[in-house]
Parts: structure tokens; C-alpha cells; sequence
């Protein structure tokens, strides 16, 4: 597969990109991720993706001073700069105080509050804060709330070290900070595992997460600390005195899989993704309105990695399985389309994987700028060349640190019909190349 070649750094420094000639390509159609994501400008923004969804949740709760659950899909950095660049002149807070008063709603007034007020706040009310700054990708927002250093023992304070360091990760300004950021949180995670004063599911949560976050570290040593917490997560169950939630039992296989994954053992990854599926469609069986879309967040990542599993034992059958599942079950979330676009096109199925990366193109962001250029890739394979320019000059727009695009446009640009957005290209591609230094 192809690898989509981006600047390093970050876009704050650019200089306004020059408009390509309108005359020499198709626009593509703005994305629609104003649309689906809305719920990360107002916390209350009915339907879209699961992770939006569960972002109106999360306003919902903040509001209410409920409890607010860690839910799984992650709101990256790239989230929030994907968005800016899609529609600059739109509000594009780097903080939630950013947005103006007069167009702030309830939810969202009430996350500012709670922020202008930081000192006040108990530790759990600072948690929820922080869990909900998390969802919506408010990370510099958290490194300027808590303490790099913060202090405590509670279930609370310990949230609140580990969306620090997550923040610190996403900020960092290179691998190796990120890394240090990364294994901050591992140790906090390790603590949340550890204690014996805290809820056996919080625990035992804990521990099938710090399999995963094994899985991400040092590989000469990564599979005997991943059995390590495989057992310390059996332990928690077996002493817990009450049966865990299938929710949680499905979580627990997801990462107990990553185990045989590392031993080569496809036969026993397959037979534990099961498991981690027959558990996921329990948890959505058995979810209330106060569960339910936690139960349903969690069938996604079953089923992505459940086809990558299946692409790697080589069930190539059984991973279009999974891949389309998941577009069917997140119909809205580009990210579905992506995966399933990015096995078709390295099954060959090259039409079919443009239907597809056109269709995470028009859902938005993050995935646009990368859908559009994958998109255009189809097109020059299809000899299409002509449908690409519009979609390359739109992954171009869409990602200032874009330069696959611009590379493939300079190459395909070869009529004097094309020759100005050949010229585009090369300017721009020049400008990135050098404001990267």
C-alpha cells in the first residue's frame, strides 16, 4: 500500500495556500463533517458516528452531574485540525472558552463553567471535566488544567494524571517525547490495576487494558508482561464475588487476543475475537438507555480487529466480512469506509475500493484529505487520470501538510489543458517542502 507523505510539524505557521485554477478540475463536494460531528461544537448534536454520539452523551452527563464513562473511539488531535482546515472560516476553538458566548449551548456553557472554575471544583467534578475535554480533543485544554505533576490516590486522581499524560502525548513534538508521555500513563494504568481498594470491573478493566497498552511497548519484553496482566486480570474475576458485566468480558478478549497474535497462534486469536463478539452482542442485548451506547461503541474496534485478525491468518473472505460489518454498524464513521477501502485495494478490487474511499471522503473528518488522494491512486489505476485532479487538489486543501497529493498531481498533469494545475502543484509542493525545514 502506499504511503501518504505528510510535512512534520504543525500548519500554524503557513502562509495562506494559493487557489488552484479553477478551470482545470471537477470540485469535490465539502465534507460532511460539520454535519456529523456537530456534537464536538455543542455537546448536544443528535445522531452522526458513534463517537459523536457518544460525545452528546457525554454533555449530556456533564450537565447532569453524572458519572462520565472513558468510552473507547479516541478523539485525536488530528480530529480537531481536520476539521479546521475543512472549513477555516467556521468557529475552530483550540480551547471550549474559544467559542463565543452568544453561540455556546446549554451543555456547552455549562463544560466552560465548570473550566472557568477549576479551582473549585471537587476531584471528582475536575475528573468529569477532564474525561469530557478528552472526548471532544481539548488536549492543550488539559495540559493547562492539570498539573503535569498532580498528586493522589483516589480512582479520580488518578483519571486525571492519566488524561494528563495522554494530553502530553498527543502534544508532544516528537516520537521520543510522546514515548516518555505514553509510558507515564502506562504507570498510572498500572496503579488503576493494582489497587485493591477499587471496584473489581475498574480493575479488572484496568488490567485488560494494560495488556493492550503491553502490546504498543517493547516487543523483546512485551509478551511476558502481557501475561502477566492477562493473569492479574483473571485473578480480579475470579476474587470479585460477583459475575462482570459482558461489556467488560468483551473488552478483556479484545486485548487478551493480542496475546497468541505475538505467539503466531491465528487458530486460538480467532476463537478469543469470538468471544470478545459473542460478549460485545450480550452487552448491546442486555444495554439500558444508560448503557447503550457504550455497548454499541465497543462492537466497533470488535470488529476491526477482529478483520485485521482475519486479513492476517489469511481469511481474506472472512476480513470483507468484518470490514463491511463495521460500515454497516457505523454507517456514518469514515473511518469504517477507510478499512474497508484499504482491504480492497490490497485485495486489487480497485473500483470497488474507490467507491468506498469516496465515500469516507464525503463523510469527512480526519479521514478526507487521506480518502481523496486514495481515491485519485483508483482513478490513475483505472486510467482515469482526469477524475483525479479534483480529488487530488481537495486532499491537498483539506491537509496543509499534505504532500502525496501534490506529488501525484505534478506527475499526472501532462496536457496543456492541465498545465496551470501542474504549475499549482509544484508551487505549493515547493512551499511545503520548504516551510517544513
Amino acid at each position: 500500500m502506499e504511503k501518504f507523505l505528510r510535512t512534520k510539524g504543525t500548519i500554524q505557521h503557513l502562509a495562506p495556500m494559493e487557489e488552484p485554477p479553477q478551470d482545470t478540475f471537477v470540485p469535490e463536494p465539502t465534507p460532511r463533517s460539520r454535519q456529523l460531528l456537530g456534537p464536538y461544537f455543542d455537546l448536544e448534536t443528535p445522531g452522526g458516528p458513534l463517537h459523536a454520539q457518544c460525545t452528546a452523551e457525554v454533555g449530556r452527563r456533564l450537565a447532569e452531574g453524572l458519572p462520565i464513562p472513558v468510552y473507547q473511539i479516541a478523539s485525536l488531535g488530528l480530529l480537531r485540525e481536520a476539521l479546521k482546515a475543512e472549513q477555516p472560516e467556521q468557529p475552530n476553538p483550540e480551547d471550549p472558552r474559544d467559542l463565543p458566548e452568544a453561540v455556546r449551548s446549554a451543555p456547552w456553557k455549562h463544560l466552560c463553567g465548570m473550566a472557568d472554575n477549576w479551582a473549585g471544583l471537587s476531584s471528582a467534578d475536575r475528573s468529569r471535566l477532564v474525561t469530557a475535554l478528552a472526548k471532544l480533543g481539548f488536549w492543550q485544554t488539559i495540559a493547562d488544567l492539570v498539573p503535569p505533576d498532580g498528586s493522589g490516590s483516589s480512582l479520580d486522581a488518578l483519571r486525571l494524571a492519566y488524561f494528563r499524560h495522554n494530553a502530553a502525548a498527543q502534544l508532544a513534538p516528537d516520537a521520543k517525547s510522546a514515548a516518555a508521555a505514553f509510558v507515564r500513563a502506562r504507570r498510572v494504568m498500572e496503579t488503576i490495576a493494582r489497587c485493591k481498594d477499587f471496584d473489581p470491573a475498574v480493575r479488572y478493566g484496568a488490567a485488560a487494558h494494560m495488556i493492550v497498552l503491553c502490546a504498543k511497548g517493547d516487543k523483546d519484553k512485551a509478551l511476558a508482561d502481557m501475561r502477566h496482566w492477562l493473569k492479574a486480570a483473571d485473578e480480579v474475576a475470579d476474587q470479585a464475588g460477583k459475575e462482570i458485566a459482558p461489556l467488560h468480558v468483551s473488552i478483556y478478549w479484545r486485548g487478551v487476543a493480542f496475546i497468541p497474535f505475538f505467539e503466531g497462534n491465528h487458530a486460538e486469536v480467532k476463537r478469543q475475537l469470538e468471544l470478545a463478539e459473542k460478549y460485545a452482542m450480550e452487552a448491546v442485548a442486555a444495554a439500558d438507555a444508560d448503557t447503550r451506547l457504550l455497548a454499541l461503541e465497543n462492537v466497533h474496534p470488535v470488529l476491526e480487529t477482529s478483520g485485521r485478525s482475519a486479513k492476517a491468518r489469511g481469511d481474506i473472505e472472512g476480513a470483507e466480512q468484518f470490514y463491511r460489518r463495521m460500515t454497516e454498524w457505523d454507517p456514518l464513521d469514515p473511518k469504517a469506509h477507510v478499512r474497508l477501502a484499504d482491504f480492497l485495494m490490497g485485495e486489487s478490487r480497485v473500483p470497488e475500493a474507490r467507491d468506498a474511499y469516496r465515500t469516507a471522503a464525503r463523510l469527512g473528518a480526519p479521514y478526507a484529505s487521506y480518502a481523496h488522494c486514495q481515491a485519485a491512486r483508483c482513478s490513475i489505476r483505472l486510467e482515469q487520470a482526469e477524475q483525479a485532479h479534483g480529488a487530488l487538489v481537495a486532499s491537498a486543501s483539506l491537509d496543509r501538510q499534505a504532500l502525496s497529493p501534490l506529488i501525484l498531481l505534478r506527475d499526472i498533469c501532462t496536457t496543456e489543458a492541465v498545465a496551470p494545475l501542474k504549475e499549482w502543484a509544484v508551487n505549493e509542493l515547493a512551499t511545503r517542502m520548504r516551510e517544513a525545514r
